[in-house]
C-alpha cells in the first residue's frame, strides 16, 4: 500500500510517466522480436508484456523492475512449443506460474544470493550465446526453415543471404548502440527500426516483416490440460519455472545494486512472476521473468516508483492498437539486430578478464557453465556450474592448520607464561602441556590434517583444542574428531576442548564426543583449560605465573572468548 501510494506522489509523478513511456518504446521491438523468435505470432509479445506488466508492477516485490518476454527465456519457450504444440507450452506457462508461487510461499527466493558470481555470469553468457544461434540466420534474411546457425548446412547457406536484409540489421544495429550515447532517454532500437521501415519503403524492395496482427484481445481461459499428458510436459514447466525464477530475481538483486531503492522482496517477487505466468497462459500468451534490459532502461530514464513500469505496459497496449499498421511492417532483420546487441550486452566480458587475472578456475566455472548450457540445457548447466563451484570451494578449504604451542617462542602475550613452567619442570623431552590450535573448517575435504595430528612423535600428556578458528565441523569431520580423541586416550594423553562456537560445539554434542572424551564440557578460554588440569606442574605454573605477572583481564573468567 505505501509503494501504491509512493506512485501519486506529485514531485515523482512527471519523472516516473516519461520514464515509463521511453521503456515502451524500448519494450516494443523487443517483445515482438522475442515472440517471433520464440515461434509464435508478433502480437503475443505485445499482449503478454502489457497485461503481465501490469500485475508484477502493481504487487511485484521490487517495485522498480519490468516484467515481460526475456531473452533468457526464449530457447526453452521455442523448444516446448516445437515439443507439445501451443496448447503444450500454455499448459507449461500455467504449471510454472504455479510452482513459481509454491516457491515464494516455500521462501526459496533468497537462495538466489548463495548463486556463484561465475555462475550468474555464465548464464547470462549463454542466453547472449543462444540469441546469436537463433537470430544470426534472420538478419542474414536467409529462408524460415533455416533457424538455428548451429543446423545450417555447410556453406549452401551462403547462397541465400539477402544483402539488402544484412544492411536493414546494420542500420538498427547501429542506431541502438550510437543513438543512446547521444542522449539516454533516446529509443535507438525504435529509431531504427522507423528508419528501416522508410528504407523498405523508399527503395521498393522486398523483406521479410512481422506481417498482420490480431488486433482482438483473446479471452481468458485456462488451459487445455486434457489434450496432452501432464508427465510429459512437467519436467519442461519445471526447468522454466527455475529458469524463469533464476532471471527474475537477478534482474532484481541487480537493479537493487543500480538504486537507492528499498531492497526487493524475493519471495514477493515471485508470487507475483507465477500470477504473471498463469495469467499469460490464460490469454495465449508466453512466459514471462522480469526483465534486467527494461528495468536498467527505466532506472537510467529516473523511475523511482511502480508508476514507470505501470506506464510502460499500459503504453505498450496502446500501441498495439494504436500503431498496429507500423508495427505490421517492421522487418524481420531489423528486429534481429536489436535481440543480437542485447545478447552481445549479455555477455560481460569484463568480468571474465577479471575473473582470469583473480582465480583462473572461477573463469573455467565461467565458461563451463555458458559452455553446458548452450550444449545441453539451462537447468543442466546451472547445475554443472554449482557443483563446480562447490569442488573449487572445497579446494579451497581443504587444508586446516594444526599448530602446536608449546612454549614462549610460539607465541606472545599470555600463553607461554602458562606454558613455559610446566615445560621447564618437565623431566622428558616431551612437555606435559601443550595447545594444539586448529584454523579451518574441518569437512570431508580437510579431516585428514586433524587425523595426522596422532602420527607424529610423543605427545604430552595434556592437549588443549583452541576451536575459536574452525567455524564448521560436517559428520566427516567428526568421524574424524572422533578417531583422534580416541587415538590420543589410547596413547595416554587427554584432550580438553576451548573456544568452540555454539554451532561447533553443539554438533560435538549432538555427535556425544564431549561426554565420550572430554568430559561433556567446552571450556570458553584456554587459560580455563589450562587451570582445569590435574597435572600439579601445570597448576603450578599457573599460580607461580600470577604471581609474578600483574594482573590480566585475559585470565579473568569473564573475559570474552577471544581474549586467550
Amino acid at each position: 500500500m505505501i509503494s501504491w501510494k509512493e506512485m501519486v506522489a506529485p514531485r515523482s509523478l512527471a519523472d516516473n510517466l516519461l520514464s515509463g513511456l521511453t521503456v515502451a518504446f524500448v519494450a516494443l521491438p523487443l517483445n515482438l522480436a522475442l515472440a517471433l523468435a520464440c515461434g509464435l505470432p508478433a502480437s503475443a509479445g505485445l499482449i503478454t508484456g502489457a497485461v503481465t506488466g501490469v500485475i508484477a508492477a502493481l504487487f511485484g516485490g521490487s517495485r522498480l523492475q519490468v516484467t515481460g518476454p526475456e531473452v533468457a527465456l526464449v530457447p526453452l519457450t521455442f523448444e516446448i512449443l516445437q515439443r507439445h504444440g501451443p496448447h503444450g507450452l500454455l499448459c507449461a506457462t500455467f504449471l510454472c506460474g504455479v510452482l513459481q508461487v509454491l516457491m515464494g510461499v516455500a521462501r526459496v527466493g533468497r537462495l538466489i544470493h548463495m548463486i556463484p558470481v561465475s555462475v550468474i555470469g555464465g548464464f547470462m553468457a549463454a542466453v547472449g550465446l543462444l540469441v546469436f544461434n537463433s537470430q544470426l540466420p534472420r538478419l542474414f534474411g536467409l529462408p524460415a526453415e533455416m533457424r538455428l546457425v548451429s543446423s545450417l548446412p555447410g556453406t549452401g547457406w551462403l547462397a541465400h543471404v539477402d544483402p539488402f536484409a544484412v544492411g536493414v540489421g546494420a542500420l538498427v544495429v547501429a542506431a541502438t548502440v550510437l543513438l543512446p550515447k547521444l542522449h539516454r532517454r533516446l529509443p535507438g532500437g525504435l529509431i531504427g527500426l522507423g528508419a528501416a521501415v522508410l528504407a523498405v519503403s523508399a527503395l521498393g524492395v522486398g523483406t521479410a516483416s512481422v506481417g498482420p496482427i490480431a488486433a482482438s484481445f483473446p479471452a481468458p481461459s485456462l488451459p487445455a490440460f486434457d489434450r496432452l499428458e501432464l508427465i510429459a510436459i512437467l519436467p519442461e514447466a519445471i526447468a522454466l519455472a527455475l529458469l524463469a525464477s533464476i532471471d527474475s530475481l537477478l534482474s532484481a538483486v541487480a537493479i537493487d545494486a543500480q538504486s537507492n531503492a528499498k531492497r526487493h522482496s524475493s519471495e514477493q517477487e515471485l508470487m507475483a512472476q507465477g500470477v504473471a505466468n498463469m495469467v499469460s497462459s490464460m490469454i495465449g500468451g508466453m512466459p514471462v521473468a522480469g526483465a534486467i534490459v527494461r528495468s536498467s532502461a527505466a532506472l537510467q530514464c529516473g523511475a523511482t516508483t511502480r508508476l514507470a513500469a505501470l506506464t510502460q505496459s499500459v503504453t505498450l497496449l496502446g500501441l498495439l492498437y494504436l500503431a498496429r499498421p507500423f508495427v505490421e511492417r517492421l522487418p524481420l532483420a531489423g528486429l534481429a539486430g536489436i535481440l543480437l546487441v542485447v545478447g552481445y550486452r549479455l555477455i560481460n566480458w569484463q568480468q571474465v578478464r577479471l575473473m582470469w587475472r583473480v582465480s583462473r578456475f572461477e573463469a573455467f566455472v565461467f565458461v563451463a557453465t555458458a559452455a553446458s548450457i548452450v550444449v545441453t540445457d539451462f537447468v543442466g548447466g546451472v547445475l554443472m556450474g554449482l557443483v563446480l563451484s562447490l569442488v573449487h570451494f572445497a579446494h579451497m578449504q581443504r587444508r586446516v592448520d594444526v599448530s602446536l604451542v608449546t612454549a614462549a617462542t610460539d607465541e606472545p602475550a599470555e600463553m607461554p607464561r602458562l606454558l613455559e613452567l610446566p615445560a621447564r619442570r618437565s623431566l622428558g623431552p616431551t612437555p606435559p602441556v601443550a595447545v594444539v590450535r586448529v584454523e579451518g573448517p574441518i569437512f570431508f575435504a580437510s579431516h585428514t590434517e586433524i587425523r595426522s595430528l596422532a602420527e607424529g612423535g610423543p605427545l604430552p600428556r595434556h592437549l588443549v583444542f583452541d576451536l575459536a578458528g574452525v567455524p564448521l565441523i560436517d559428520c566427516t569431520g567428526i568421524e574424524a574428531f572422533r578417531a583422534l580423541l580416541g587415538k590420543l586416550r589410547e596413547q595416554g594423553t587427554r584432550a580438553l576442548l576451548s573456544r568452540a562456537s555454539d554451532r561447533v560445539a553443539e554438533r560435538l554434542q549432538e555427535a556425544g564426543l564431549l561426554q565420550a572424551f572430554t568430559g561433556g564440557r567446552v571450556f570458553p578460554t584456554v587459560a580455563e583449560a589450562l587451570e582445569s588440569l590435574d597435572e600439579p606442574a601445570a597448576r603450578a605454573s599457573v599460580f607461580e605465573a600470577r604471581r609474578q605477572q600483574p594482573p590480566s583481564p585475559l585470565l579473568r573468567p569473564e573475559a570474552p572468548a577471544g581474549a586467550s
